[in-house]
This record gives structure tokens, sequence and C-alpha cells, in this order.
């Protein structure tokens, strides 16, 4: 921006990681910005909740370490001294009634060393020497033009696709791999396509050895730190962050400043109810959800990509028999699976998790903050396509459901008594970008997208998208 260029005005729609981020950066470049959010919070799908005495994260509790986008947000924030990192323990895998340790250093459960005694033990001798021989295929075996799960399937085996992509899948993007696209993985299709296998892309994509679910790492006081943070650096720098604002449309027009005691003279109007003005406008950026920024530019939001529920149930526990971490930092899900102990007993009721966080066994601190013997367990509920199992049941329904699921997923009968309390949330998750029901969505001229259906799940994702997105918010500013 040249020194006596006036300063670009831009609203931002929306007050989660993506819409703080991009504010940020928008207002360290010089532009005049307001943040415009609905709810009277901000962080979007990091929030904190209230369990048993301590505050436990029930959305985000981590972000991937590889590339170091989240570290270097987080130390220009100067919140270094808090990250933390998991417990080695690796995470698991429950399929039918078995349970298995997930191999460690691979991407998405595609195994980084096939012949390992871990990736022998999940997928049996023969899918291990299936999978080993992936590397010699011909290039011309698989596409990655197609799902994730032919590709997988193609080149790896089915058994690789079934005990262990298909969980992964369904935990990180509630989707089964047949409805996702290789691109939905951040890295995962330039990494094949450079080195040609699919073992070669998931050793690429992991962070060295370590173990599964561990190339990650926290904040001390929880995701929210990370908000916090952003919300007080971007008002030092004069961004105006307007909660419990909600716009209902944004719409391209020139007014005069005397038109509105809001914002003054822009190319466009963020209106709010009754077509009151929030703001106006050179550009805009919605880090909203794509059903909420086809509305807001004049479609609706059926007509986007479907939404998906995801409720999340933690339960405070106190039984010392989950000291010895049963199941490392938690486990993955396999649809139909059962759990252990169901050999032992006939007509065994299916788990409905499909993922659970032993979260004192992952975060020594929340073990710390606990107390001894006291153990907080996180159980995800809802794939794509279907609503969670818990929606619409009250607390005591629900605690029963997650308490036999915990149960089933640690190999740990846990009474009913020792359960001491509970907290839920649920979460309106989109479909990823690369879905293979993925809808195109062109923004008008003037307006930026950001969020994880543009940039892509996690984090480092989303944090990366927004700053693209404000660059090329600043771009068309000029």
């Amino acid at each position: 921006m040249e020194p006596d260029s006036p300063r670009p005005r831009i609203a931002v729609v929306g007050g989660g990681v993506s819409g703080l981020t991009a504010a940020r950066e928008l207002a360290v470049a010089g532009a005049d910005v307001v943040v415009i959010e609905g709810s009277e919070r901000l962080g979007g799908r990091i929030r904190g909740a209230a369990l048993a005495g301590t505050t436990i994260d029930i959305g985000a509790e981590s972000f991937a370490t590889r590339g170091g986008t989240v570290a270097e947000l987080i130390d220009q924030l100067g919140l270094s001294d808090e990250v933390v990192r998991p417990a080695p323990l690796g995470s698991w895998v429950i399929d039918g009634a078995r349970s298995i340790p997930l191999p460690a250093a691979g991407t998405l459960g595609i195994p980084a060393q096939p012949l390992s005694r871990a990736t022998v033990r999940a997928l049996g001798m023969p899918g291990a020497l299936r999978a080993a021989v992936e590397p010699l295929l011909p290039r011309s075996v698989g596409s990655e033009a197609g799902s994730l799960a032919e590709l997988v399937r193609a080149r790896l085996g089915s058994r690789a696709l079934h005990r262990l992509v298909r969980p992964v899948a369904l935990g990180v993007y509630s989707a089964d791999p047949e409805r996702l696209g290789v691109a939905t993985v951040p890295g995962l299709a330039a990494a094949y396509a450079k080195r040609g296998t699919l073992i070669a892309a998931a050793r690429d994509l992991r962070d060295g050895q370590a173990a599964a679910g561990g190339a990650v790492a926290g904040l001390r006081g929880g995701m929210t730190q990370l908000i916090d943070g952003l919300e007080a650096d971007v008002r030092r720098r004069g961004v105006a962050v307007l909660r419990g604002t909600k716009a209902r449309r944004i719409e391209a027009r020139r007014i005069e400043a005397r038109e509105t005691a809001a914002a003054g003279a822009g190319t466009w109007l963020v209106l709010g109810d009754d077509d009151a003005v929030l703001a106006a406008a050179d550009r805009v950026v919605l880090a909203v959800p794509e059903n909420v920024a086809r509305r807001l530019v004049g479609g609706t939001g059926a007509a986007g990509q479907a939404t998906d529920r995801i409720e999340v149930v933690a339960l405070a526990i106190d039984d010392p028999r989950l000291d010895r971490a049963p199941r490392g930092t938690g486990a993955l899900v396999a649809r139909d699976a059962v759990g252990a102990g169901a050999r032992r007993e006939s007509g065994a009721a299916p788990i409905l998790a499909k993922a659970l966080t032993h979260v004192t066994a992952k975060w020594p601190e929340r073990a710390r903050e606990a107390g001894p013997g006291r153990h907080i367990v996180r159980l995800s509920y809802g794939r794509a396509g279907s609503a969670p199992e818990t929606v619409g049941l009250d607390d005591a329904e629900v605690r029963g459901i997650a308490r036999y699921d915990a149960s089933r997923i640690l190999g740990v009968d846990l009474r009913a008594d020792t359960v001491v309390d509970l907290v839920r949330c649920t979460w309106r998750m989109g479909r990823p970008p690369g879905s293979r029901d993925a809808r195109p969505f062109t923004a008008p001229a003037g307006v930026t997208l950001a969020g994880d259906w543009v940039s892509g799940t996690g984090l480092a994702a989303i944090v990366q998208g927004a700053r693209t997105a404000a660059a090329a918010a600043l771009a068309a500013s000029h």
C-alpha cells in the first residue's frame, strides 16, 4: 500500500479462528477492519466448557505441528511458553471386537511402515504384505482423481482401507472416504504426485516417527487461549469487533457517508436485521460456513454443501483403573464395532461413538488439574449423512450411552456411580474441500472466502487459508 493511498476498509464476517486471523493479517497490512460475529462468543469451534471443577476444550483441542503455521501465529501472539505436547502414548482403532494400536508415522491411517509390528497387528500379515508392495505398483494403479477410498483400495488393499483409513477418516472428517476426494487430506495429493506412492507420501507428511496422534500440540490453558490472544491483538491494532451482531446479507452498493452512521461510503454493505447497515467496506471476507456464505450473497443455505451435526460428550470419571491409559490417548471406532468384551457376550450392542479422546491421558496438564484418580474422556457422535445418536436425548440417556461406549472402547466396565459429571456440545460441520458431493461456489468479485470448507480441516490449514484470504482481499483493494 502506497504511503499516501487511503486505507482499504475491509469487513470480516465471522469471528472464529479464520475470521480473527484474517482480521489480524489485514490490520498488520494497514487496513481499516471490522469483525462482525453473530454470537456473543468468539472462537467458532474452539470453545471451553466447565466439567467437574475444571475447564476443558469441548471443541478443537490441538493443532498440527507440521509446517509450523500455527506455532508461528502463537509466537506472534506471545503464547509460545504456553505450548504443551501430548503424552507419547499413541492411539488405537476399535474394529469389530478387536482393539488395535494405530501404527505410528502414517497419515490418515495410511501406514508409512507397512511391515512394522503395529501394522502387521492391525492388518494381519496378508494385509500388511499387500500394503507393502504398494511402492512397486505402477503409477497407473489407482487415480487421485477418484475418491480417497478408491485410491487406497487400489494401491493398499481393502484391509488397509477398512481397518485403518476408514475409521481415521470418519474420526477426522466425519465422512466416509468413499465420499472424500484425495485433496481432502492437506498435502496428500501433492505428496502423492511428487512421490508416486501412498506409502512414501505418508512418510513425507508425518513428523518423523512420532506416536500415532502425536504430531500435534496444544495450549496449557486450552485452545481458547488462542482466541483470547487473537482478540486482544486485533483490538490493539484498532480492529472493531462486533459480537452478538448477526449479518443477514451483503450487498454491492455505493452509498454516501450521510446515509449511515455505521460506516460511511463503501462498495459493499454488510446488512443486519431490518437491513440495518453494520459496515460499509471496499472488500468483504466471509469467514463463515458455506451455507451461511451462500445465504449472505443472496442464495440459500440449503443449496450449498450440506452440513452434518457432531455432538461431543465429555465425562468426568473417578476410576483408578483408567490410570494405565488402556487405549493410549484415545481411539477411533470403525462402523459396527462392539469393542472389548463382546466375544464374551451374545448380542452386544454396537458402539455408537465414532471416537474417544482420553483427555487426562493425552494432556498431563489436564490430569494435574483434574486430580488423582479422576479421568476426563471425550466421545464424538455423528457421522456424515446421519445425525448424532445422542441428539434429542436428555442428559441421563446420553450419560448411559457414553458410559457404555467408553467401557467398550477402553476395555474397562465403568460403573454408573463413577461418572461424576457430564457436558455436551453440538457442532455443525461442513463437508471438507475435495468431498465428492461438494457443489461449486464462486464468490462475487470483491468477496473473499475463508474457513475450513475452503482451506481444509485443522487449525494449520485454517490459519494458512485465512492468511491467503486476507492477502487476496488486500490485493483486490489496490
